[in-house]
C-alpha cells in the first residue's frame, strides 16, 4: 500500500482494524447484557434469601380463610384430630348426714371418655352470609362412649348426686308466699321426693327415669296411667335387669367409637334427638343433664370466614341470631358476644395478644393469655395460653389477686352473685317454664382458683393446676390449636328452707359440685402435626431453593460473559 504524505511531510499510518469476533460491536453489547442481568440476578437471589420466606408464607398464609372447597374449609368442617369428652362424677358418700346439715364427702369417679362429632354441616344448616365477611352453621353433636379409654362402663356405675329436678323446682318457689306450700307437696310427691338419688352416670348425662319433669307436660294420649313405683337405691339390684332391658339404654349401651364413623350429616336425627333435658319417651318421663345436648340442633352460631379480613377468622358476631347474649346486665361487656368459636383461630398471634373465646356451655367469654412455650413432636413450637387467676374473679373480693371488676356486669338484679371462681348461671338457664333459672354454678374442677370458702364446705377435693387448669396451646404462625382443654365444673346452688322439713338443716347455702367435664384435646394427631410442619417448611426450604437457583443463574452468566 502506497503511503501517503501530508504537506508537513509526515506520512499518515493506515488504521488497522483488530480481527476476531470478541471484539465486534455486537459482543461488546452482549457482554454488558450479560453482566447486567448477572447483577439483577444476583440482587435478587439476595432478595429472595431475605424476604423470600416471608413472601411465601404470605401466599400459604391466603389459603387459611374458610372458603367454600377449599382444603381449610374441609378441615374446618372435619378436622384432623379427635376431640373427646371426658366426664368425672362426684359421688356424695354421706347424703342422709348432709341433709342434716354436715359437710359433703365427694368421691370422684371416672373418667368416663366420650368420642365428639361434631357436624355444622348437616342437611344444609351452613350458609355463607350475603355480608361476605361471615358464615352462620349450626353444630350437631354426637357422643360415642369409648369403654376403652373409660374407668368402666357408664351404665354400670352407679353414683349418689343431688336431685337436680326436685331441688331445682323447690328453688323456684322458695320465695313464694301463699302457694308455696300446695306447690311444695306436688313437688315432693312427684318422682323422688328425695334431695340425692342414686343413678347411672349415663342416667346422669343421657337420661335417667324421674316424673318430675314431666309434671307440666301433657302425656301422650297413646301412654298408659303412669305407673307410681319409682326406682330406688335399695330397689335398684333387684331390678336391674329390667332398668336395662329399657329400649334407649340399649341403644346407649351399643354405641360405640366405630359407630361414629356412619354418615351423620343425613341420619334420621328426629328419632334420636331430645329437645329438652326432661320429656316423655316411649311413655316414660327421662331427664338428663345434656340430653338435649346429643345429636339435638344447637343454635346458629354466625362468625368471620376471614376471606375479607383475616385477622377476624372465627370472631363470634352472632349467637341465637343475637348480637348480645341476653343473659347478663343489659348493654354491658359482659352480655356483648365476641371471642373465638372454639378451635377457629386467626394467624399470626403474638405472646402479647390475649385470647378471647367465647364458650357457649359456661354462658359467657373468657380472656387467656400468654403462659409459656410448649414443645410438641415434629419440632412444632406452640404458645400456651390460660385464663388469669381472677378470670372468674367477683369484683367485691378484697383479695387483690381474685379481685375482678370486669365482671360485676356478671350480677344480675334479682340473682345472689356469688364469691370469686364460681359463675352463677342460673341468669342464662331461665327458660318459660323455669323463668328464675335452674340453681346451677360454674366454675373450675375441684374449685381451682376459686375463693377457699367453697373447698372447705365439702371434703374431697384436691385442686391441682396440670388437671383442671383450662388451656390452649396454639400454633401462632397459622393459629392452629395444637391442644386445646376447656375444663369446667357444675355444681348445684342447694339452699335452706325452713318451711320444708326435709331442706331445713342444709347449710344456709351449699354450692355443691356434681361433675366436671373436659372437652377438645391434648395433642394434635400425627396427620395434623405433619401438617402444619409441612405448611411451616415450604417458605423457609422455597426461598432457600429458589435463592441457590438465582445464584447459580448469576455464576452461569457471568461465565457466560467471561467467554464472549
Amino acid at each position: 500500500m502506497e503511503n501517503k504524505t501530508f504537506l508537513n511531510n509526515q506520512v499518515k499510518q493506515p488504521k488497522i482494524e483488530k480481527g476476531g469476533c470478541c471484539y465486534s460491536r455486537h459482543t461488546k453489547n452482549c457482554c454488558f447484557v450479560c453482566c447486567v442481568l448477572g447483577a439483577l440476578l444476583l440482587l435478587l437471589g439476595v432478595v429472595v434469601l431475605a424476604a423470600g420466606r416471608g413472601l411465601l408464607m404470605s401466599v400459604v398464609l391466603s389459603t387459611m380463610p374458610l372458603k367454600d372447597g377449599t382444603d381449610r374449609f374441609n378441615s374446618w368442617l372435619n378436622p384432623p384430630v379427635q376431640p373427646h369428652l371426658t366426664g368425672y362424677a362426684f359421688n356424695v358418700t354421706n347424703p342422709d348426714d348432709v341433709i342434716q346439715g354436715m359437710k359433703p364427702i365427694l368421691q370422684e369417679v371416672g373418667p368416663f371418655v366420650y368420642k365428639a362429632v361434631t357436624v355444622k354441616d348437616s342437611r344444609d344448616n351452613l350458609v355463607f352470609n350475603d355480608d361476605g365477611e361471615t358464615l352462620t352453621y349450626r353444630p350437631r353433636k354426637f357422643y360415642f362412649i369409648d369403654l376403652e379409654q373409660s374407668v368402666g362402663d357408664p351404665d354400670k356405675t352407679f353414683i349418689t348426686a343431688p336431685n337436680i329436678p326436685m331441688l331445682s323446682a323447690l328453688s323456684s318457689i322458695k320465695d313464694d308466699t301463699f302457694t308455696k306450700g300446695i306447690a311444695t307437696g306436688a313437688i315432693l310427691r312427684t318422682g323422688f321426693g328425695t334431695p340425692f338419688v342414686n343413678v347411672s352416670f349415663s342416667g346422669l348425662l343421657w337420661g335417667y327415669e324421674d316424673a318430675l319433669p314431666c309434671f307440666k307436660i301433657q302425656r301422650p294420649s297413646h301412654c298408659p296411667a303412669p305407673d307410681v313405683k319409682f326406682e330406688t337405691k335399695e330397689t335398684e339390684d333387684e331390678e336391674e335387669d329390667d332398668w336395662f332391658d329399657n329400649d334407649d339404654f340399649r341403644r346407649r349401651r351399643k354405641r360405640s367409637v366405630e359407630e361414629a364413623e356412619t354418615n351423620l350429616r343425613d341420619a334420621d336425627f328426629e328419632a334420636w334427638q331430645k329437645p329438652k333435658k326432661g320429656g316423655y319417651e316411649n311413655c316414660t318421663c327421662m331427664w338428663g343433664l345434656f340430653r338435649d345436648r346429643n345429636v339435638t340442633l344447637r343454635k346458629p352460631v354466625t362468625m368471620y370466614h376471614g376471606m375479607s379480613d383475616l385477622s377476624m377468622k372465627g370472631w363470634v358476631k352472632e349467637f341465637d341470631s343475637s348480637p348480645v347474649m341476653n343473659w347478663w346486665v343489659k348493654d354491658s361487656e359482659c352480655d356483648k358476644l365476641g371471642g373465638q368459636d372454639g378451635g377457629t383461630l386467626p394467624p399470626g398471634l403474638l405472646k402479647e395478644d390475649s385470647l378471647d373465646m367465647f364458650i357457649d356451655l359456661m354462658c359467657r367469654r373468657l380472656s387467656l393469655s400468654f403462659e409459656k412455650e410448649i414443645k410438641y413432636p415434629k419440632d412444632l413450637v406452640a404458645n400456651r395460653y390460660i385464663p388469669p387467676a381472677n378470670a372468674l374473679g367477683s369484683h367485691l373480693d378484697k383479695n387483690p389477686e381474685r379481685k375482678n371488676e370486669d365482671n360485676a356486669c356478671y350480677c344480675v338484679d334479682g340473682f345472689k352473685c356469688l364469691r370469686s371462681g364460681v359463675l352463677n348461671m342460673a341468669p342464662c338457664k331461665r327458660t318459660p317454664e323455669l323463668p328464675t333459672g335452674a340453681p346451677l354454678a360454674l366454675s373450675y374442677p375441684h374449685f381451682y382458683q376459686a375463693d377457699p370458702h367453697y373447698l372447705n364446705a365439702v371434703e374431697g377435693l384436691s385442686p391441682d393446676k396440670e388437671r383442671h387448669e383450662f388451656y390452649v396451646d396454639v400454633s401462632p404462625e397459622f393459629g392452629f390449636p395444637l391442644a386445646i382443654r376447656p375444663r369446667f365444673q357444675l355444681n348445684l346452688i342447694i339452699s335452706r328452707d325452713e318451711d320444708i322439713p326435709i331442706m331445713s338443716k342444709f347449710p344456709e347455702e351449699l354450692v355443691l359440685p356434681f361433675l366436671w367435664a373436659q372437652d377438645g384435646f391434648d395433642h394434635p394427631s400425627e396427620e395434623m402435626a405433619g401438617a402444619i410442619r409441612k405448611g411451616l417448611d415450604i417458605p423457609s426450604k422455597y426461598s432457600r431453593l429458589l435463592g441457590v437457583i438465582d445464584r447459580k443463574s448469576t455464576r452461569l452468566n457471568s461465565s457466560h460473559a467471561r467467554y464472549l
